[in-house]
């Protein structure tokens, strides 16, 4: 999945530049004139900007979950007694039930249209939400982000696909930044509202409560919403899909509003070409492969533990309350929305294969040094059976939640035995230094993300695969996408526990390494080149 959030802000951006770049290739019943009728009725009107803004709502929805996430936690760990795999499952709930409402959407959008799909979504957000802000037990907290991640899932899919469908064609990019920054920003909003809640009496239950208010107002503007053309072409409602071409493109000729219809039904009959079988052939398994090794390199290079656990990670820093935490995680989200912004327009300049082989290398370069830092701050101590085991290193001492660090003893101790009033708010000359480098490591290291992995494995998934397997392709992908999601989240904390955050981070580091070179032997460039130029790399190939 950004926002993505995000997930990531990813997901959602494989099918709006799926479309665009379909959408780039003239079609052969284009006459001159109806192309340059194309052009000039492709103007963003304020009610498309409306359109795009009500529907990637769901976007905002899939960015305010990843980002709120981080804040919730340092309260929940507070209220429930919950091992680090507990907390892991807490976390990664929403990624289990993104992969299953990912699998539903496709059908659902189909059968039912894109706007129902969107209304289902959001009803399952306010569901979710509200779960959330009662829920007594960790089982009902569990339960609940099951929940809120089925509408992750819905909405992944079908708030691209239905503004790719309801877009001008030349006007998509437009309007593809409308749903990638709503997916950041919402990651923005929900640090914001943590750093309102996070000394509130049950503030984690406000945190989750709260996404439930632009659910609501997405399903009040719905009914305004027209459905998308796409699915009323497929669902034999030809004059339902002419009027909303003619919303589309305000003053287009009758020619030019049969000629676009036209175009869909031509689609929609080459999508149905196409088959899972298909996939593993020549010369669509060479792209399938790059296409999943992106995606599993995007997720397995840990870049949604800065987003899941942005204010666990602080506190491992050194900061001792959760709000002062929060606050300084609101650089991380700050830097990815600004830097996702960035990469929208840079990504055509560079070229795909150079931005991510020159930002992969500055993630691998930024975890290293957060590495370090850790080790600085903690030590390489893994988590002990006792406090008293951690003896004299306070760093390892009080990055166990059970334990504190008794200045006078010069020990590590029970947290419900202190035995003096010294008690640290840091320990004892570790440098402040420490703390700075690893905040400028995990700002370096998300805003080289965002810069790279972040967009390009969704953009060159995107142009690899032909039209009839594309749809098949990208599922596949995303799907990797969501199983990497969903074992990073929960593996995190185990494995600072069991190998140190130090340990954790150069994990994470070696396993880009392996991506780098992954990237510099299979993955081509592809800027500049037409769909079919894209194509002919692989069908040329022996695979």
């Amino acid at each position: 999945m950004q926002a993505t959030s995000s997930r990531s802000t990813s997901a959602p951006y494989s099918r709006l530049l799926e479309e665009e770049s379909v959408s780039e290739t003239p079609h052969p019943h284009h006459d001159s004139e109806l192309l340059n009728e194309l052009e000039q009725s492709s103007k963003v009107t304020l009610f498309l900007w409306w359109l795009a803004i009500v529907i990637s709502l769901g976007g905002f929805l899939f960015g305010y979950d990843t980002g709120v996430i981080s804040s919730a936690m340092l309260l929940i760990e507070k209220d429930f007694v919950m091992t680090a795999f507990e907390k892991g499952m807490i976390v990664g709930g929403t990624t289990i039930g993104a992969f299953f409402g990912g699998l539903g959407a496709g059908y659902i959008s189909d059968t039912s249209g894109r706007r129902f799909t969107l209304a289902l979504a959001s009803l399952i957000f306010v569901l979710g939400a509200t779960i959330l802000a009662f829920c007594n037990s960790y089982g009902g907290l569990m339960f609940g982000r099951i929940i809120v991640g089925l509408a992750v899932g819905l909405a992944s899919m079908v708030v691209p696909m239905y503004i790719s469908e309801i877009s001008p064609r030349y006007s998509r990019g437009k309007l593809v930044t409308v749903n990638v920054i709503m997916i950041t920003g919402g990651q923005v909003i929900a640090y914001f509202v943590g750093v309102a809640y996070v000394d509130a009496s049950d503030g984690w239950r406000w945190m989750f409560g709260l996404s439930a208010l632009p659910a609501i107002f997405q399903l009040i503007a719905l009914p305004f919403v027209p459905e998308s053309p796409r699915f009323l072409v497929r669902n034999g409602a030809p004059e339902g899909a002419k009027g909303v071409v003619r919303q589309i493109y305000p003053g287009a000729s009758e020619a030019f509003v049969n000629e676009e219809i036209a175009v869909i039904r031509e689609t929609l009959s080459v999508d149905a070409e196409g088959s899972y079988r298909d996939l593993i052939r020549h010369p669509n398994l060479k792209p399938l492969i790059i296409a999943c090794g992106l995606q599993a390199i995007q997720q397995l290079s840990g870049f949604d533990t800065a987003m899941y656990y942005g204010g666990t990670i602080m506190k491992m820093t050194g900061f001792e309350t959760a709000k002062s935490a929060v606050i300084v995680s609101i650089s991380v989200a700050l830097t990815n929305f600004a830097m996702t912004v960035v990469a929208l327009y840079i990504i055509d300049t560079i070229g795909r294969r150079q931005i991510l082989l020159s930002t992969m290398l500055c993630m691998i370069f930024a975890l290293l040094l957060l590495g370090f830092s850790f080790v600085a701050i903690t030590g390489l101590v893994p988590k002990q059976p006792s406090c008293a085991d951690y003896g004299s290193r306070c760093g390892a001492c009080r990055l166990d939640e059970s334990c504190t660090f008794d200045i006078q003893l010069g020990l590590c101790i029970d947290a419900g035995s202190i035995q003096s009033m010294e008690i640290p708010t840091s320990c004892p000359g570790t440098s402040r230094l420490s703390s700075l480098l690893a905040i400028g490591s995990l700002v370096f290291y998300v805003a080289s993300y965002a810069l790279g992995l972040g967009h390009a494995p969704w953009l060159i998934q995107s142009e690899l695969f032909s039209l009839n397997v594309r749809g098949r392709a990208n599922g596949i992908a995303t799907a990797t996408n969501w199983i990497c999601n969903l074992a990073v989240a929960v593996t995190f904390l185990p494995f600072t526990e069991a190998i140190t955050a130090s340990g954790t981070f150069w994990l994470y580091a070696l396993i880009m390494s392996f991506g780098w070179i992954f990237v510099y032997r299979l993955v081509p460039e592809t800027k500049g080149k037409s769909l079919e130029e894209i194509q002919e790399l692989f069908t040329e190939s022996d695979g």
